[in-house]
């Protein structure tokens, strides 16, 4: 378990833990049964970055402009750039083998960035409005954990490339960890958010289900890059989400 858990820490981090050996697909794939724990570490640390801007009086919204910086650092912008290959292969080709090697191609054209600004843009904005309710650190890890459960397609759906990264995902990742990815996932959510959890996973169910089918459609299934834009799509939607929520439940009191 502790080299399941290393190895999605250096995976999916940029944190320097190095497994008691080098780590292959398969190991990836059992790994993923801690991708919603790793998640949530990096929103506490964001959270606690956050907590000791406050102390010295960094406006709300440099403070989330910050938490993010920290979350690109720590993360290595894996998801991000995932997003922007994922946007610039589907808005830039219609014939499936154009769009795959549009997403290979290192650059960012038009459609990555404005997918990019506009993730960012909604992820800051729904922090912002979580750290003046004080709610921070509930929207951070219930969006963190459960977002990171997008493993669901790769186990669900064929992978569209020969060989890939995220194939590992697709062909060895088994019932164990997609479930055990779920549960940690879900409790996670009803911890955090109470009743409000309910809304936080049918926005996700959708988000994974409208994800999983625009991908079977344009490409005939997922990449690590669609994984990855997955995971930052939901994380996205379920921050916002969250702010929404708090919001306006502070509104109405």
């Amino acid at each position: 378990m502790m080299r399941r858990l290393l190895t999605a820490v250096a995976f999916l981090t940029r944190i320097p833990i190095n497994p008691s050996k080098p780590f292959d697909g398969a190991d990836v794939a059992r790994a993923s049964l801690f991708f919603p724990l790793v998640g949530c570490l990096a929103a506490v640390l964001q959270w606690l970055f956050t907590l000791m801007l406050n102390g010295l009086g960094v406006h709300a919204v440099l403070q989330a402009l910050a938490a993010t910086v920290l979350l690109m650092l720590l993360g290595g912008g894996l998801h991000q750039d995932g997003l922007a290959d994922m946007a610039d292969g589907f808005g830039g080709a219609f014939e499936r083998e154009k769009v795959l090697h549009i997403m290979r191609d290192s650059t960012i054209g038009t459609y990555g960035s404005l997918a990019l600004l506009l993730s960012l843009a909604i992820r800051i904005t729904a922090m912002v409005l979580l750290i003046q309710q004080g709610a921070l650190l509930v929207g951070l890890v219930a969006a963190a954990a459960v977002s990171r459960c997008s493993i669901i397609l790769g186990w669900r759906l064929p992978y569209a490339r020969d060989t890939g990264t995220g194939q590992a995902v697709t062909q060895l990742t088994g019932p164990t960890e997609v479930a055990g990815a779920i549960v940690f996932a879900v409790v996670v959510a009803f911890v955090c958010l109470g009743f409000h959890a309910f809304s936080v996973l049918l926005i996700a169910a959708i988000t994974f289900l409208f994800m999983g089918w625009l991908c079977v459609r344009k490409i005939g299934g997922v990449t690590g890059d669609t994984l990855g834009a997955t995971t930052e799509v939901t994380e996205v939607l379920l921050l916002a989400t969250v702010a929404t929520l708090v919001s306006a439940q502070a509104g109405g009191m």
